[in-house]
Parts: structure tokens; C-alpha cells; sequence
């Protein structure tokens, strides 16, 4: 829109207007696809907000700081690339014991910590992003200071007075996100707490989840520690990252007891997936066969919705119920007695995280290249 100021004579154009009119683009203009700058090859795109959650005890908040250390350092995670990028860490709740955790890290790698050390920062402060004064207190201390990677830690002491429960609160305080996102030109990586059934997703309204583009779960398997990504915006998902916890002893107290924290020790995906192969067994065995079959006769790929993994091929459980059935028909199973088998071996394979389901659709976590053959 373009108003006209008689007394100067001239047009007056509206910034707003102007940017959204050469933001417009047409169909056709195609040809050149922007590479989208990452922190973490195919986990973490730089102008983007994340959230890693699961439940206590479970490695979260080791797992973020060995990330930002790594993208501190601009050394690979994972066997991905990173690019070397300035991470500032908001430990809200982490006190003295985070202050440990980096001695640990300094102590037991390092080379790490000393490639990291001028690009990382942290602030053992617990901040109130639901509001708007600290939004504005944080952003005003930064000021210049290059930031490519925040990391909030945890969302549950950073909400302040609101409600993670209520949809106004959660929208309130991802709009100041998206303030401190846009106006450092960052990544925000918000730690959270899973729900008392994690396999339902971080805890909180579903507005949360909706919000970002990716959401990585922690979680155990046995002494085995896993970050999957189950959503990914733009992005692959599925990808898995093995750890484990290494005790780091860092001296002894005033009263000569030891002092200790923990690394991340990563961990071989395979040596994982040969391990879980070992434990599938009866009505599982026959549930994870059966959704082999139901994929290669019945699955689709579903490539435009951010509920499944595009790399995955989906079918609906009673197109799985069904196989599972023929399987067992010959022993003569009654059908309440073959559904309540099935239902067992269904959420077994998704705590065991060989599968996930979504609106009635289920798919594999691994093992593209079974599906694709």
C-alpha cells in the first residue's frame, strides 16, 4: 500500500507492504535451490527451533551439552557434519552440578574442550521467557555477542508463571522464541520433559510440538542411551544417535568422598540393532514379521505431512492386525484371545522404539533398506 503526503508531494510506502511484495515468488522461478545452512548435518538447521525431551535421568541434558560442544568445536557428531558456530547455554536448572559437567568434559576430552572453548558459553540462570522483561534482558545482554545456538535448559524453569498446559501460555512464550530466534538469527533448542507415557511426545500442550521443526526423544535401552529424532520439518527423520554415560571422577569433597560427573560416550547403532534382534521372540517375533509383510504388500511413502517420516514406508495397524492374524490362524487363536496378543506385541515394539505410530499408521523406525527390497 502507498499513501501520498500532500504537503511534501510524495509517495509514502509502507515497509511491510514492500517486504511482502518481493517476498512473493512465482511457480516458475524454481531453478536454484538454496542449500539451508546447518549446525548438525541432518539433525540441526541453523535458523530453526528444536526440542530434545524424555524423562528424568535418561542423559538429555548430557546429550545437549556434548551437541553444543561439538558445534563450539565445529567437530562431526554423530558421523555428521558441523559446522564450527558460536552456542551460548541457558543451564536454568543445571547450578553448580553444570559447572561440573564442563570440567568433567575439559578433564576427560580435552582436545574437545579446548577446540570449544572460545566459541561456547553458558548462563547458570534461570531465566522467565513466558514474560517479557527477561526476553528483553537477555537480548539486551547479548547484544552483539554472535550466537548461532541457544540452548534453553530446561523449558520447565524458564516458563515462569505460565501453564505448559494451556494453549495461550505455550503460545505466549513460543512467540518470544521466535523473538530471540529472529532477532539473533539462531538456532533455539529448548530441553524438556517427556509425559508420564512418553511414547505420547513431550509433555505439555500439543501447540509445543506443532511449533517446532524438530523434536529429538531420549531415551534407555537397558544401559544403552538413544536420541531419535522424530520430527524433522525439512529434514529426514528417523536418525538415531547410541550413547552411553561415562563416570568422570573429579577429586574428593571436604570430606573426602569422590566427586563425579558424567560424558557421553557414543555408541554403535548396530551393535544396538543386534542386540534387539537377540530379544524379539514369540507373539513379537510374529507382530514384527507381520509389519514387514503389511509394509512391502500395503505401505505407502507419505512425503508431505510432518506426522511421518518421509524415508519410511506407513501402513495402518489394521492392515498389521491383519497380517498378524493369517499368521496365527492355523493354531486355531480365538479373536478376542489374538487381539489382546497383538495389542502386546504393538506397544512392546513401540517402547522397544522398533516402531511409531501416528493416526492409526504405524512404520518402522529402522531399516529402510529391509522395507525398500
Amino acid at each position: 500500500m502507498t499513501n501520498f503526503d500532500p504537503s511534501q508531494g510524495v509517495k509514502i510506502s509502507n515497509p511491510r507492504v514492500e517486504q511482502i511484495r518481493a517476498a512473493l515468488t512465482a511457480a516458475t522461478d524454481i531453478h536454484h535451490i538454496e542449500h539451508r545452512p546447518y549446525l548438525v548435518k541432518s539433525w540441526l538447521d541453523l535458523d530453526a527451533t528444536s526440542l530434545v525431551y524424555g524423562q528424568s535421568n535418561t542423559g538429555k541434558s548430557f546429550l545437549t551439552l556434548d551437541i553444543a560442544l561439538h558445534v563450539a568445536a565445529g567437530w562431526w557428531w554423530n558421523s555428521c557434519r558441523v559446522t564450527q558456530s558460536n552456542a551460548i547455554y541457558v543451564a536454568a536448572e543445571g547450578g553448580t552440578g553444570f559447572t561440573k559437567r564442563i570440567r568433567a568434559i575439559a578433564e576427560s576430552k580435552p582436545d574437545l574442550y579446548n577446540a570449544a572453548r572460545e566459541h561456547f558459553h553458558h548462563l547458570p540462570l534461570q531465566l522467565d521467557l513466558h514474560g517479557s522483561d527477561d526476553v528483553a534482558a537477555l537480548l539486551t545482554a547479548i547484544g552483539e555477542r554472535p550466537v548461532d545456538l541457544l540452548i534453553i535448559d530446561t523449558l520447565a524453569m524458564s516458563f515462569g508463571a505460565g501453564n505448559e498446559n494451556d494453549g495461550k501460555d505455550v503460545t505466549q512464550f513460543l512467540s518470544h522464541i521466535a523473538e530471540i530466534r529472529q532477532k539473533l538469527s539462531c538456532h533455539v533448542m529448548l530441553v524438556h520433559h517427556s509425559g508420564k507415557d512418553q511414547g505420547k511426545g513431550a509433555r505439555g500442550h500439543s501447540s509445543l510440538r506443532a511449533a517446532v521443526d524438530t523434536e529429538i526423544e531420549v531415551s534407555m535401552d537397558g544401559s544403552m542411551r538413544l536420541a531419535t529424532t522424530k520430527k524433522q520439518r525439512d529434514l529426514e527423520g528417523g536418525k538415531v544417535a547410541a550413547f552411553t554415560l561415562n563416570v568422570v571422577n573429579l577429586g574428593d569433597d571436604q570430606d573426602g568422598e569422590p566427586i563425579t560427573s558424567c560424558t557421553v560416550q557414543p555408541q554403535n547403532t548396530d551393535d544396538l540393532k543386534r542386540s534387539k534382534a537377540r530379544m524379539l521372540k514369540g507373539n513379537n517375533q510374529v507382530a514384527e514379521q507381520a509389519l514387514h509383510d503389511a509394509l512391502k504388500n500395503k505401505g505407502i511413502k507419505i512425503t508431505n505431512s510432518e506426522h511421518y517420516p518421509s524415508n519410511r514406508r506407513i501402513v495402518s495397524t489394521d492392515e498389521w492386525y491383519r497380517e498378524f492374524q493369517m499368521r496365527r490362524a492355523k493354531d486355531g487363536v480365538q479373536e478376542d484371545s489374538n487381539r489382546k496378543a497383538f495389542n502386546r506385541s504393538r506397544n512392546w515394539l513401540q517402547d522397544q522404539d522398533y516402531t511409531r505410530e501416528y493416526d492409526g499408521k504405524v512404520w518402522f523406525i529402522d531399516e529402510t533398506d529391509r522395507q525398500d527390497k
